[in-house]
């Protein structure tokens, strides 16, 4: 069971980190610009950012798991069409030549925390994820429960950037917007899938 929740965390936290957006831009920018570390200490602001919506969703969902548990197939098809949705946005999202060109300053980790508890998607996201799992993750069993999906998120989001920081870094002599365009394709895919997932199991 700790295994699961921690997988099912991990997967969850890859699903919300993998989307383009303001956070992926600087992330790539600053492995460009300044090195793996560098990215990758960027990357960490968005994973304590996501950490903490994710705990605003998962402990709220927690008090109230018994009410939600009464509408647990419409939550699920809810989560999972906006996995589907975010992924099938994010695999057409193209980059511009302009997103490759270095940032005015040195990012830092208190901006990219900053850039995702601002945006509103992010709080919504992990609401609408942990809702459609609400039957599966079972949050409000034990206190134990939201800690170890929470974990997993973390190692999630760290794991996204670090492989998208490496990815960069290793590829940024012939790094081109047509490299980048495919691993965004292949992220979305993969978060529409997750999506797709979420919808199947609604209608087992």
């Amino acid at each position: 069971m700790v295994a699961f929740l921690m997988t099912a965390g991990v997967a969850i936290g890859l699903a919300m980190a993998a989307p383009l957006g303001p956070v992926n831009l600087i992330v790539i920018r600053t492995a460009l610009n300044l090195g793996l570390r560098a990215a990758f200490m960027a990357g960490l602001g968005a994973v304590l950012g996501d950490v903490l919506m994710a705990s605003i969703a998962a402990f709220g969902l927690r008090s109230i798991q018994h009410t939600i548990s009464d509408y647990a197939m419409l939550l699920q098809i809810v989560g999972g069409l906006f996995l589907v949705i975010m992924g099938v946005r994010t695999a057409r999202t193209h980059f511009a030549s302009s997103d490759l060109t270095p940032p005015p300053h040195a990012a830092r980790l208190g901006l990219t925390f900053s850039l995702t508890v601002t945006n509103p998607g992010t709080a919504l996201g992990f609401l609408a994820v942990f809702s459609a799992m609400a039957n599966v993750l079972q949050l409000g069993q034990a206190p134990y429960r939201p800690i170890l999906v929470l974990a997993g998120v973390a190692a999630g989001g760290a794991l996204w950037w670090l492989l998208l920081s490496v990815i960069i870094s290793k590829l940024k002599s012939r790094l081109s917007t047509l490299t980048l365009d495919r691993i965004n394709r292949w992220s979305g895919i993969c978060v529409a899938a997750f999506g797709f997932v979420l919808l199947l199991r609604a209608f087992e």
